[in-house]
């Protein structure tokens, strides 16, 4: 079976390995001034304008040698890099960017070796700004990965791991790009204390629900079904025994 990442968009510049890598490694670490540095170096270095880098910079290594095939995108969206993430935004929607609407729609799906867009990273992650940013400018939210999943789904899943806090989140960011390698649904085990559970109803909204909700409120969301939660999945499985 032939995997989606196939689809991708070729890179419009033939950027050198040490390029490549100096750019994955400033948006990982989500090092703002550093990686306006190098996309600068690198544009006039071959002339082009600094969209053709963000689309050129991608983690082609073999999966084998633990290659992600993300592109820019994928590293602020995973580690809830809203001001990076739109910084990127920006550059390829610029005036002078000479990005046509069809390349621009192309890269921000940009699938990785499992199939996962920006998106769906931002949505498993649970960071609702970059979901937002994402979806805002033109992500398609219908879109699945290999394992057959779309981000509604995938922050779907994230609530039914439990709730985050800030301290969770710490402990995830720079490890959240990993989360979807594999079979691509790798979950974030959160563990519920028992006060915790005994007033579920009291606590508010956990950060996977707030995507779930926003992402099924927006314009792009209209018509999609809202996903079984855990306890009417639970009952249902009850039911059919």
């Amino acid at each position: 079976m032939e995997k989606s990442h196939s689809s991708n968009p070729p890179a419009p510049v033939a950027l050198s390995f040490e390029a490549i890598d100096e750019l994955i490694y400033d948006a990982r670490l989500g090092d703002l001034d550093a990686l306006k540095e190098e996309l600068s170096k690198w544009s006039r270095e071959h002339d082009v304008p600094a969209a053709a880098i963000v689309r050129s910079a991608l983690d082609t290594e073999d999966e084998s040698e633990g290659g992600t095939g993300a592109c820019l995108l994928h590293w602020p969206a995973a580690n809830g890099n809203v001001e990076l993430l739109n910084y990127l935004l920006q550059i390829l929607t610029d005036s002078d960017a000479a990005t046509t609407l069809q390349e621009f729609t192309s890269f921000i799906n940009y699938r990785n070796y499992t199939g996962n867009t920006p998106l769906h990273w931002a949505a498993l992650n649970t960071h609702l700004d970059c979901v937002k940013a994402l979806v805002e400018a033109g992500a398609d939210i219908g879109l699945k990965n290999d394992a057959g999943h779309d981000a509604l789904f995938l922050a779907e899943r994230a609530d039914w791991s439990g709730t985050y806090d800030d301290e969770d989140e710490g402990k995830n960011n720079d490890n959240n790009e990993k989360q979807e390698e594999g079979n691509g649904t790798t979950e974030i085990e959160i563990e519920l204390n028992a006060e915790q559970e005994g007033k579920k109803s009291d606590v508010p909204p956990t950060k996977a629900r707030q995507v779930v909700e926003w992402l099924l409120s927006c314009d792009k969301g209209a018509g999609f079904e809202r996903p079984v939660d855990k306890q009417e999945s639970d009952a249902q499985m009850e039911d059919a025994q």
